[in-house]
């Protein structure tokens, strides 16, 4: 009896110290193919029955060690983006500890003595990064980048532009590396959805921020397309042509990418809207009020707005990314278009004062050229000294002509007629150049670096004007000449005080000079030339902008939290000097304080919380200074003011992310504030009678209900919105539905007629998207978005309204049969409020097409456009002075003939029906290639 209680104490004793011995567990994720390691894979260990988990990330080696294991019975769980989840049990105990290898393999395969628990993950939350998988989001095998991504929860397209987590995305990275350099339109529409591994989402800190680990506040929403390693090795691209009745488009695409060396060709031709390029070819030489009454600057009446309308375009951009040697990573591209665009416009504008209105109608046609470079250039001198060159340069030529009739009511009595033609011609240069020089020092944590930066814009051009009204003939030629210099420089030192906490100091200083000169000359008979200057029309005029700060921040890092705060004193000197006509220079001093914090919290792996606060200031424009009336249309005149001051405002932006991989779902919410002080606004004096008016030493004809719109400083602006974003998979349907939320308000400051108004515009906004998941034959989307704003005013009450916005639409892709494909989308706009009855349109495109030639490289298909013929262009805008609506020309029904070859070498795949890629090297076997193109939405043409 005694040895039989002696045996069970000495059991019980070495269970005890059984269990509570921990131990490392170590082992080895890999890709079952190539045996190439998953760094990042998630490695957890249930413990059985407490469900106590205990995990760790695979290393760039393809190890991982989870440390304290008790040794006892566990579920074994390794998960992978791309990767089918796997589990198993295991029995841990000190001289078990060791797993070995663990396989992941991709498609569905079971593991022998391996369960397939689930299907990879949609959406996981990595830090900052809202990290997708494109393979749990089927689409058809010709789709692009772009309709990928507005599958995927957060990811939307607003106005022709790609936004992400409510803001818009700015840059585009492939495999981390800039792709046509600032431009996510050329690349979201030049890389098929096909050769797509992963999407991440984050906001790219300044390469200053990146560096020291301090927030500047400068980010951008960044969108990094990180491609399937087969398509690292090889060629591939498009070639589509199309023909029908005065209709046209060609185009080509083509990249060969050969591990770090990667060169990309894109070029089109077309007269149907398409256009692959930034909106800055555009207006990237211009700057302004446009043709008038819509700004607060002088001098701007040289550009003819291209938006809207019928364009023709023909463009060609490479990209270029390469690492040369071990030290020196190099990335370029250089971009051409040239569009002619013909808009034809009519507006309806109801004035705050007066009971009353304005009706316009107007034709622009003009011409835009446009060359932009862009260069990358980051070497590694040695382990703690390197060097970041980033020049910019773009080219701009526009030319243009306009004609114009606007109309005058009060009440229903015309008060004022004018009718205009207006020819411009300019060109501009725009030119940035960025060198970052960094430093690391022997002990962790400090280092210094030195920013330099040298920018340069210019705008050199001329304009004829001829104007007839009721009272007046106006028949000018003006000349402007514009330069500006922006020369900064920063110094950055950061020093430890601890593993945990680390300080910053910096010093910058920044001048910026600009000259504008404007001149006017009416036409005078006696001499038949225009050689009469017109002082009221005519300045010159000088301003120079010097900044000096000087600041230190603290920032805190653990595991699980990263705050850092800061203050930055300023000191800004803004100087002013009116050349012609002679007047007093305007010389100011603002002294401020400007602090910034930022806090970012995990409260696990796949959920985070992140602050960011910053107070910053910013100068007026020399447009805005420079006290020139622009009088391209002389009912809707503008002017500049050399006695504004700088803006002094407050950006707060709060999100919270949160994903559960296991579940394929994601939330994001997020609030963003500004307060402005000093805030530049409009005041707009609408004469009741016909009026001259004296300006800065010259005399300018304002006819009875004309308006004259300068800018000030006045009081508070203010403005906050929330958005919020779900994204789950509806299973029993095979589907992803997008839930996405918005609320904002906004208090805008303006002045009419010497009264004060404060313009309120409280909103909200509700989306859904359903996207189907079903095969890459079989491919919908179904969404639609609605926004009700009401429109508030304090003084201008027969402004207030209300109006609703709804976008939806209806997109179908159906391959069947022997490589038969059918495609059609439908899009619906409604609009209500600002008009008294409502507006609707239904654009409805279709196509249907037919595979060819070896592997199914081409298709030849038939395309119809806006079949029920209601295409519209419809813009609402409010406004402190006044609410319009303007409807713009748009491309009509028209019916094209197409046919797209697909190019595939080397180590790329082709889309298989059974799934979005096929397996092994392709050279021209079989398989089923990309061809075609969705029918695109709103007012283009099909894609390419």
């Amino acid at each position: 009896m005694q040895r039989l209680l002696l045996f069970a104490i000495l059991l019980l004793l070495s269970g005890s110290a059984l269990a509570q011995t921990v131990f490392p567990v170590t082992g080895r994720v890999e890709d079952a193919a190539d045996k190439s390691p998953l760094i990042g894979a998630n490695v957890v260990l249930i413990q059985v029955p407490d469900s106590v988990r205990r995990g760790a990330a695979v290393d760039t080696e393809g190890n991982f060690s989870i440390a304290d294991v008790p040794a006892g019975r566990y579920v074994l769980a390794v998960s992978f983006l791309g990767y089918q989840t796997t589990r198993r049990q295991v029995q841990l105990t000190p001289t078990n500890r060791a797993l070995g290898t663990l396989t992941l393999q991709a498609g569905g395969i079971t593991l022998k003595g391996v369960e397939v628990v689930g299907k990879t993950p949609a959406a996981v939350q990595k830090g900052d990064t809202a990290q997708y998988n494109a393979n749990a989001f089927k689409t058809n095998p010709d789709a692009d980048a772009r309709d990928l991504v507005t599958k995927m929860p957060g990811i939307t397209v607003q106005d022709g532009k790609v936004n992400a987590q409510g803001e818009q995305v700015q840059k585009i990275l492939v495999d981390g590396k800039e792709f046509f350099g600032t431009d996510p339109d050329a690349a979201m529409k030049n890389i098929p959805a096909e050769i797509i591994d992963k999407i991440e989402v984050f906001d790219r800190q300044s390469e200053q921020s990146q560096f020291s680990g301090f927030n500047d506040g400068n980010t951008q929403k960044t969108i990094n397309i990180v491609t399937k390693p087969q398509y690292r090795k090889g060629q591939f691209g498009r070639l589509s042509l199309g023909a029908g009745p005065e209709r046209y488009q060609a185009s080509v695409s083509v990249n060969s990418f050969n591990g770090d060396r990667r060169i990309s060709l894109v070029a089109q031709s077309n007269n149907i809207n398409m256009q692959n390029f930034a909106s800055a070819d555009l207006v990237g030489a211009s700057g302004g009020g446009g043709r008038g009454g819509r700004g607060g600057g002088g001098g701007g009446n040289f550009l003819v707005p291209q938006s809207g309308g019928i364009s023709t375009t023909n463009a060609v951009g490479l990209n270029y990314s390469d690492q040369w040697g071990k030290n020196t990573q190099v990335t370029g591209s250089y971009f051409f278009n040239q569009t002619n665009n013909r808009i034809t416009s009519s507006t309806d504008r109801q004035y705050a004062t007066q009971n009353q209105r304005y009706l316009e109608n107007s034709f622009v046609n003009s011409r835009n050229i446009n060359h932009r470079f862009n260069l990358r250039l980051e070497h590694k001198i040695d382990s703690a000294n390197s060097i970041l060159f980033i020049p910019r340069l773009s080219f701009q030529q526009n030319t243009g002509n306009s004609t114009l009739d606007g109309q005058t009511l009060v009440g229903d009595a015309p008060r004022g007629v004018v009718s205009t033609d207006y020819r411009s011609r300019l060109t501009g240069i725009n030119s940035s150049n960025q060198l970052l020089y960094r430093h690391r020092f022997a002990k962790a944590g400090r280092t210094v670096s030195l920013d330099l930066n040298a920018n340069y814009n210019s705008k050199d051009g001329n304009s004829n004007l001829y104007s007839l009204s009721d009272t007046t003939v106006l028949n000018q030629y003006a000349t402007l000449n514009q330069r500006g210099w922006e020369l900064n420089s920063g110094v950055s030192y950061t020093e430890p005080l601890s593993k945990k906490d680390l300080l910053q100091f910096n010093y910058n200083v920044a001048y910026t000079p600009n000259n504008s000169d404007k001149k006017t000359y009416d036409f005078a008979e006696t001499d038949n030339a225009y050689s009469d200057i017109n002082a009221g029309l005519s300045n010159v005029f000088t301003n120079t902008y010097l900044t000096q700060g000087v600041g230190a921040s603290y920032r805190h890092q653990t595991e699980t939290l990263q705050a850092s705060a800061g203050i930055t004193a300023q000191k800004a000197d803004l100087d002013s000097d009116q050349k012609f006509p002679a007047g007093p220079g305007i010389n100011r001093t603002f002294y401020n304080i400007l602090p910034n914090a930022q806090l970012r919290y995990r409260f696990s792996r796949e959920k985070n919380l992140r602050l960011n606060y910053n107070g910053r200031t910013s100068a007026p424009n020399i447009s805005q200074l420079q006290e020139v009336v622009n009088n391209a249309n002389p009912l809707q005149l503008t002017t500049g003011n050399p006695n504004l001051r700088q803006q002094y405002q407050h950006v707060l932006a709060l999100r919270y992310s949160a994903s559960k991989p296991e579940k394929s779902t994601s939330f994001f919410a997020g609030v963003f504030g500004t307060i402005t002080d000093d805030y530049i606004t409009n005041s707009t004096f609408v004469t009741p009678r016909d009026t001259v008016l004296s300006i800065n030493g010259g005399e300018v004809a304002l006819p009875l209900g004309g308006q004259l719109t300068r800018p000030v400083n006045l009081g508070q602006q203010y403005s906050v919105r929330a958005f919020s974003n779900y994204g789950l998979p509806l299973n029993f349907i095979k589907t992803n539905l997008n839930l996405n939320g918005s609320v904002g308000y906004s208090r805008t400051p303006g002045i009419n007629n010497g009264v004060v108004n404060y313009s309120k515009s409280p909103n909200v906004g509700l989306g859904l998207t359903l996207s189907s998941n079903i095969s890459t034959t079989l491919d919908f989307t179904v969404s639609t978005d609605g926004r009700l704003t009401y429109a508030r005013n304090t003084t201008n009450v027969r402004l207030n309204t209300n109006y609703y916005v709804q976008n939806s639409s209806v997109r179908l892709s159906w391959t069947f049969g022997p490589g038969i494909n059918f495609q059609t989308n439908v899009t619906h706009q409604y609009n209500q409020g600002l008009s008294a009855a409502s507006q609707q349109y239904l654009l409805w495109n279709a196509s249907l097409g037919k595979r060819i030639l070896p592997g199914q490289r081409g298709e030849i298909k038939l395309y119809a456009f806006d079949i029920l013929k209601q295409n519209q262009s419809i813009q609402n805008n409010i406004t402190v002075a006044y609410n319009e609506r303007v409807v713009t020309n748009n491309l009509q029904q028209y019916f094209m003939l197409m046919f797209t070859y697909n190019l595939r070498r080397g180590n790329v795949n082709m889309p298989t029906e059974g799934g979005r890629e096929g397996r092994g090297n392709y050279r021209g076997g079989e398989g089923r290639p990309p061809g075609g193109g969705r029918p695109p939405g709103g007012g283009g043409g099909p894609s390419n």
